[in-house]
């Protein structure tokens, strides 16, 4: 998609991709090399892991890197190209800034599901803060998607869902400051990043009304509608400061939450989620309708050049007779076809038409005869007839075109290709002039050129019969001369004083040029043949040209009628359920477009704009060959598209300027159509409003249940935003409009309803949600679920989460849903036998009473001993430990095994040992019964803290 000819950037033959400056590649990275070599990489080596970790990911890849849905691959391709990520964007933010407002806003988008993308999205985001750390002036705003439960098939190869919830997973760290990313593009070294992000909008392909989306299609288009209201449609400052205020929490409660007031910043709460629905003219889809049409059009008079004042050009043929064409005298003596010219009677190359010298054959021996015959005559009378056979031999075998007839045909024989070269030339040079100015149609050039290689066929067929025709010619002609010879033998004297001779000699002469005459005409004819093949052979290769031309034009006009067909097709009744409430007239289009087609002037015109447009592509050649190898069927599309778009606008204004009734279809103001529309009809205006603004909803859909579960405090803040143009004449109604919008909002949501000139042609509806942690989005649970699934059901778990995490293998994440009190309790029963391993849960004899309590011995901030009472026994700690007090003996365990003394391999065994001893003891305590439940939970919690322990 990324290639500088791909399609899919064209927008009315117009290429809207950024610029190679604007783009960076994050390919041809060698993982197994970087990880053969890790010293010599330290912006990688803290988080990528050992190389005996990849290697069964490394055996699976062939070729160079690729994300592949492993999010640490993404990362580390990102990491291979961060140094040249963050020179680009300096100088694209320099730029920016240089001689203006010195305030950036940083947009990223993505998806969540893959490994390039959602791989590299964190390190993108903490570069990004790194070189700009003010938060206010360089704002950073995230825009994910998150994987759709159902995805398209063969999508999802093994980590499409848990991808999503690890980036949410640590999207929600780095924004709680719990997670500080590693500096990947220079020293490996931790960030000490504040605010990384400002804010982050999720959303889904299925919005809180159940309208799904297409993912691939619908989806990114729906994205781009929302960043342009945002960023261009609104204008107005105030909502503007508004958009910023909640895209920055500060409209409301944007401290992260807390799981049952332990203290720590478990939950951001700087997502967000939007909506948006746009009520519009299409006018940009009738523009491609008009456009289609005319390019239509166009491409079936290149093709056919058949018009009919009822459809306009017709996609078939005309009846012709092109058989007569091309065996026209005119026609041949144009092309320079006739038998006179394959013979070479005539010439055809520019330097034999140009010889002064050159004769046809007839005139030549015609011509020849008497001067010879004169010649002769200076001499006795008795050598005339022997003197006038050897100048006529000599003629023949010699000078006959300086050459000789004989050598003369050979040497032209071998310069055969020349003169089918030229014979192609005329012909093509006339076909496509014809074609040029609208005279001819692909069609007819092909039926023109095959029928002219039915012709050269039949005349090179009849060739062996002019050869054997001159052959006999020469037979009959010889036995003349020697019965003339025979004749002038017998000649006396008498007879010579009457005359004799000098009749004989006329006679001689006449029948020598009948000979050579009969002789010429038999070489050529043996070259014609030849060169009649070889003709045929050169016009069936522009045959192909031609058809391969035709080919092209084919093509391109089932591309149109398939984006014709795509397109104004709608129902008479808008479905408000979409995105895009489509408020017009389909079949109005279609009429209006009919019209136009049936308008000679105009469609002749056009077509002609086109082939002027095509020919300019190859002005330096026009050929067909040169066309179809140098137009592309993209160039040729391209070129149809964007004149035709041009010719369109101007007929539909035309049409529109003269004809008063007719109603514009481009540059309607929405308000206008919606009067036209509903005025005098309150109620159905009222009706019409009411559904629009109930099927407008965030893409992102919400666990009630979620959102007042935790500390009760809803902080989940939702905006209405109604982006109207100016309604000009149409202001009264425009008002009753912003009315009705007022009034049929749901829930006592806030509106803002703002006026813009960025699109007459629409009334969008934008909705905005923020404050609000990432659980109380319904789809995070389904995430979490299809996230454990991934990693339980796995052979190799501890694989699967180096391909899920950015680092590490995700424990050390907050956790995206609340736990229960019981989890909590449970999560915390490692560090439970840890502490007490550690003897910093130790027993105490109360000495009134006698009996003996565990107690996590600690300090407080003067460094005197602070001593919490847990409960009597390990089993009944766990039952009932306070949650803060768990916390407190987790961090606390956790930071004293930070501490050198512990990081001897003893002092590790040792604990483990005691760790064994604990077990045991609970083991005593429940009878020495392994299937009890509290042993069972105590011996998986105890293998945990051994395993923490070795990894220490």
């Amino acid at each position: 998609m990324m290639a500088v000819d791909d399609v899919s950037w064209r927008i009315l033959g117009e290429n809207v991709q950024l610029s190679p400056r604007n783009q960076l590649l994050i390919t041809g990275s060698n993982l197994k090399q970087v990880l053969d070599n890790l010293g010599g990489y330290p912006n990688i080596k803290p988080w990528i892991g050992s190389h005996e970790q990849w290697k069964a990911i490394l055996n699976s890849i062939v070729g160079e890197t690729l994300g592949g849905q492993k999010r640490r691959l993404g990362r580390f391709l990102f990491a291979s190209k961060a140094r040249t990520f963050k020179d680009q964007l300096k100088q694209l933010a320099s730029e920016l800034t240089t001689g203006g407002e010195a305030s950036i806003t940083f947009h990223i988008c993505c998806g969540l599901a893959g490994g390039t993308g959602s791989g590299s999205l964190i390190d993108v985001i903490a570069q990004i803060r790194a070189l700009y750390p003010e938060s206010r002036t360089y704002r950073i705003v995230v825009y994910a998607l998150l994987p759709e439960e159902i995805p398209n098939p063969n999508w999802d190869t093994g980590n499409y869902h848990a991808n999503g919830y690890a980036a949410l997973a640590e999207l929600n760290a780095l924004s709680t400051g719990s997670y500080q990313p590693c500096d990947v593009a220079e020293s490996g070294k931790r960030l000490q990043l504040m605010d990384p992000f400002n804010g982050c909008y999720i959303f889904s392909n299925r919005n809180e009304n159940g309208l799904q989306v297409d993912v691939n299609k619908t989806l990114p288009s729906i994205v781009a509608d929302f960043l342009f209201q945002k960023l261009i449609a609104v204008s107005n400052a105030d909502t503007m400061r508004l958009l910023d205020k909640m895209e920055n929490a500060e409209n409301g409660d944007g401290t992260p939450e807390n799981d049952h007031g332990i203290v720590g910043k478990a939950r951001s709460k700087r997502f967000l989620t939007f909506g948006i629905k746009r009520l519009a003219v299409p006018e940009t889809e009738i523009r491609e309708y008009l456009t289609y049409k005319f390019a239509r059009q166009a491409a079936l008079q290149l093709r056919f050049n058949n018009w009919d004042d009822t459809f306009g050009f017709r996609n078939d043929a005309r009846n012709q007779d092109f058989g007569e064409f091309v065996r026209d005298k005119q026609t041949l003596e144009r092309w320079s076809l006739t038998d006179d010219h394959f013979t070479l009677s005539r010439g055809i190359l520019a330097e034999e038409i140009n010889n002064k010298s050159w004769k046809p054959i007839l005139n030549e021996w015609l011509d020849i005869v008497p001067l010879f015959i004169g010649m002769v005559q200076a001499q006795d009378d008795k050598v005339w007839l022997n003197d006038l056979e050897k100048l006529m031999v000599q003629r023949y075998e010699e000078n006959y075109r300086k050459l000789g007839v004989r050598k003369f045909y050979e040497t032209k024989l071998e310069a055969r290709k020349d003169y089918v070269k030229e014979l192609r030339r005329r012909v093509e040079s006339e076909l496509f002039q014809e074609w040029q100015n609208g005279v001819k149609s692909m069609h007819d050039l092909s039926r023109c050129v095959m029928a002219l290689i039915a012709s050269l066929e039949e005349r090179a067929r009849a060739g062996d019969d002019r050869i054997s025709k001159a052959k006999a010619n020469v037979e009959d002609a010889e036995q003349k001369v020697t019965a003339n010879r025979n004749e002038w033998a017998k000649v006396g004297l008498l007879s010579h004083m009457l005359g004799r001779r000098r009749k004989l000699l006329d006679t001689h002469g006449e029948l020598l040029r009948e000979l050579y005459l009969f002789r010429t005409q038999a070489e050529a004819w043996n070259f014609a043949k030849r060169l009649l093949q070889e003709s045929i052979t050169e016009f069936n290769h522009l045959a192909t040209d031609i058809s391969l031309c035709s080919t092209l034009v084919d093509e391109t006009i089932k591309e149109f009628n398939t984006r014709i067909d795509e397109r104004c097709n709608d129902n008479e009744k808008p479905d408000l359920r979409q995105s895009l409430v489509r408020f017009y007239n389909a079949e109005n289009v279609r009429l209006f477009s009919r019209d136009l087609e049936k308008e000679a002037a105009i469609q002749k015109n056009h077509s002609q704009i086109i082939r002027d447009a095509l020919i300019e592509q190859i002005a330096s050649e026009p050929s067909f060959a040169t066309f179809h190898n140098r137009i592309s069927r993209q160039r040729f599309f391209n070129v149809l598209e964007q004149k035709s778009t041009l010719s369109s606008q101007i007929a539909h204004d035309n049409l529109v300027s003269s004809d008063h009734n007719r109603q514009s279809l481009l540059g309607v103001n929405i308000i206008g159509q919606l009067e036209r529309e509903y005025s005098g009809k309150p109620e159905e205006l009222r009706k019409f409003v009411n559904d629009l603004v109930r099927s407008a909803g965030n893409y992102l859909e919400f666990d009630p249940q979620a959102i007042v579960i935790g500390n009760g405090n809803v902080v989940k803040v939702s905006q209405f935003i109604v982006i109207m143009p100016n309604a000009g004449e149409h202001s009264e109604f425009a008002e009753i409009l912003k009315t009705m919008f007022r009034d049929h909002l749901r829930g006592g949501i806030p509106v803002e309803i703002i006026e813009s000139d960025t699109k007459p042609h629409e009334i969008t509806l934008l909705g905005i949600t923020n404050l609000f942690p990432l659980r109380y989005a319904r789809m995070v649970r389904f995430l979490k679920e299809k996230y454990d699934l991934r990693i339980n059901s796995a052979n190799n778990p501890e694989q699967v989460k180096l391909e899920l995490h950015s680092e590490g293998d995700g424990s050390q994440y907050s956790a995206l849903l609340i736990a229960n009190e019981g989890d909590i309790r449970e999560k915390v029963l490692p560090s439970l036998f840890i502490a007490k391993a550690m003897e910093l849960i130790t027993a105490v004899v109360n000495p009134t009473t006698g009996r003996s309590d565990l107690f996590l011995i600690g300090e407080d901030e003067l460094g005197m001993t602070v001593r919490t009472k847990l409960g009597k026994s390990l089993p009944e700690i766990s039952e009932n430990i306070d949650l803060k007090v768990a916390q407190v003996l987790e961090q606390t365990a956790n930071d004293k095994l930070k501490e050198n003394e512990w990081k001897h391999i003893d002092k590790i065994n040792e604990l483990k040992q005691r760790i064994l001893n604990e077990l045991k003891a609970i083991l005593s305590e429940r009878q020495e019964d392994f299937e009890d439940p509290t042993y069972q939970r105590f011996e998986a919690a105890a293998r945990k803290a051994i395993t923490s322990l070795t990894n220490n």
